[in-house]
């Protein structure tokens, strides 16, 4: 097989270049970014290139300068990754008429589980931190989301473009569970009565455990995770660890609805203080689990932390799964909690764990570290870690 060879360009002429909307060059792909993007460097230029993979050759075209990278789109594929596949969706794709929903679908699932597994020793090389375990794959790479936000607009019902705001038309989704798919079916026979308005649209959330008479219509249901096999598995690994703790009182930030509260009561916690910032998710974990007591409370706002610091006052347990954006206060919180002698941080991203867990490394020390596919065909990756007071 012929091997990708570069360029035959002067050093002193590619080193006088500067890249330019439209240009065309040969790139490898050494690196993924956070958002699953195939990351090469020209000079001292750092492209992204959606759609691209670790070791390929491409040739890429510039769409976007900006003042740390340089966003590129893909022309063709000089050498491709032996990992790459037919695409199982007709929608998928890196364009504005592609749903953006599956970056790495054109990747085998293996390979996919693969490169998370060095995001994640890469994230403990620069932390320090003792190599985590394997990532648990998931049961299914497809048809496994048990919920998911529509759009409808007067054209179309589906997901929006990978790179624009349109909406997609999309009749049957790859990673929707069959049930979803059922529903998404159904509401595209239905006259939305949306109209012709321009950029108009209607949000519709719909789910495993909502039947089509109670689908949400611009209402965004109560977080839960995506994948039913895996919250299993996440449940099944956070009893496990609670059984070693032995914990009687613990505080529970970022609480829901109740997915994690279920683990603490069946484990036997006694003393139960559940912390969430919406008020709805926390009115279905009262009817769910009546004996944890439940707090609504702004998590975000730094001015009411020492509110914060009251309600856990006592607590030798703290467990928290915030949103992508992690608990930037997580050092503060914990350097006023001395009772507290370990903590369990369930992560769904990698840069705000990171930022948050530097602030514990006084005090506390890693020890486990289990990383799990929560979203294939996406570059997500969800962090299960048991932290514990040094002596």
């Amino acid at each position: 097989m012929l091997k990708w060879q570069p360029a035959k360009t002067s050093s002193a002429k590619r080193a006088n270049k500067q890249l330019q909307l439209g240009d065309e060059l040969d790139l490898e792909i050494t690196d993924l970014n956070s958002k699953g993007e195939g990351v090469g460097k020209h000079m001292r230029q750092v492209l992204f290139v959606p759609g691209t993979w670790l070791g390929e050759h491409v040739r890429v075209r510039i769409v976007e300068l900006k003042k740390s990278y340089v966003q590129a789109e893909l022309v063709s594929i000089l050498q491709a990754s032996d990992s790459r596949r037919d695409v199982p969706c007709p929608y998928h794709g890196v364009t504005e008429k592609t749903c953006g929903g599956c970056p790495w679908m054109f990747i085998d699932y293996a390979a996919q589980i693969h490169a998370k597994q060095r995001r994640v020793e890469e994230l403990c090389s620069r932390l320090d931190l003792d190599y985590p375990g394997a990532v648990q794959p998931s049961i299914q790479e497809l048809a496994y989301r048990n919920r998911a936000q529509l759009k409808a607009s007067a054209d179309a019902v589906g997901f929006v473009a990978a790179r624009s705001d349109q909406i997609v038309d999309v009749e049957r989704c790859s990673v929707l569970s069959d049930h979803n798919n059922a529903l998404l079916a159904k509401i595209r026979e239905q006259d939305l009565g949306i109209g012709r308005r321009r950029k108009t649209w209607v949000t519709i959330d719909i789910a495993d455990e909502v039947d089509f008479e109670h689908i949400s219509f611009n209402q965004r249901l109560p977080f839960r995770q995506g994948n039913t096999a895996q919250n299993q598995e996440m449940l099944g690994w956070l009893t496990r660890v609670l059984g070693g703790l032995g914990s009687e009182q613990v505080v529970e930030l970022f609480a829901g609805s109740g997915n994690l509260t279920q683990a603490l009561v069946a484990s036997g916690v006694d003393d139960i203080t559940a912390v969430e910032v919406v008020p709805e998710a926390l009115d279905a974990l009262r009817q769910r689990l009546p004996s944890a007591k439940t707090f609504a409370h702004d998590l975000f706002d730094k001015t009411k932390l020492s509110d914060l610091v009251s309600l856990s006052i006592g607590a030798d347990l703290l467990l928290l799964d915030p949103p992508r954006d992690g608990f930037a206060l997580l050092g503060q919180l914990v350097s006023q909690l001395p009772s507290l002698k370990s903590i369990i941080y369930i992560s769904c991203d990698l840069a705000s764990f990171e930022r948050d867990v530097a602030s514990l490394r006084e005090l506390f020390e890693l020890r486990e570290l289990q990383p799990l596919d929560m979203y294939p065909q996406t570059p997500h990756v969800e962090l299960l870690s048991l932290w514990m007071r040094k002596t």
